[in-house]
């Protein structure tokens, strides 16, 4: 998935003033942007048309923005923008993505952001439990995943086995599993 063109971000950043509705737009975008694009490569069906999509998804979301009422998603109202100019686009091409009828695609979209919604959920609750590790496990989880070093460097640099590395993140793993789950069942 690419950004928009340099083009495009020109056209945009001259649109832009220094002003915080501009600020606002482009953080807002930046969060959404990768959502969006996703919600346009449902409907059109590969990459190269979801890139010229997303560039007037772009124009249409800067072009809408004081309509959008702060407080509301974001990400929900720009994934709609995407889908309707996505729909827009294929008619053009006087084609349908796949065949398949406008009811189809919305039932597409419609699972699609069921599921972005399902995952930001999900992620809610991983960070949740995260949370409650202790800090020394917290930090072992970060030093493995985010750190600049891989698990076997890792292992070596702390003078520990491999195994025990892996033996560890599997019960910490299995520790932020049981953790969602229980509060997942607690919220059904």
């Amino acid at each position: 998935m690419s950004m928009p063109s340099n083009e495009f971000q020109k056209r945009l950043a001259d649109e832009l003033d220094d002003s915080d509705r501009g600020t606002d737009f482009l953080r807002d975008l930046s969060i959404a942007y990768q959502d969006a694009y996703a919600s346009s490569l449902a409907i059109v069906g590969n990459r190269a048309d979801a890139d010229d999509v997303m560039q007037e998804v772009c124009i249409v979301l800067w072009q809408k923005y004081d309509e959008f009422e702060q407080g509301r998603d974001f990400r929900k109202w720009a994934c709609g923008i995407a889908f309707h100019v996505a729909k827009a686009y294929m008619r053009k091409k006087r084609r349908y993505a796949y065949g398949l009828s406008d009811h189809a695609l919305a039932k597409i979209e419609q699972l699609h952001t069921g599921g972005m919604e399902l995952l930001e959920m999900r992620r809610e609750l991983l960070r949740e439990c995260l949370g409650k590790l202790s800090e020394r496990d917290q930090q072992f989880l970060e030093d493995c995943y985010d750190g600049p070093l891989s698990q076997v460097k890792f292992a070596r640099s702390h003078g520990i086995s491999v195994e025990t590395i892996y033996t560890r993140l599997k019960r910490l793993r299995r520790r932020l599993i049981d953790c969602m789950n229980r509060t997942l069942g607690k919220d059904l």
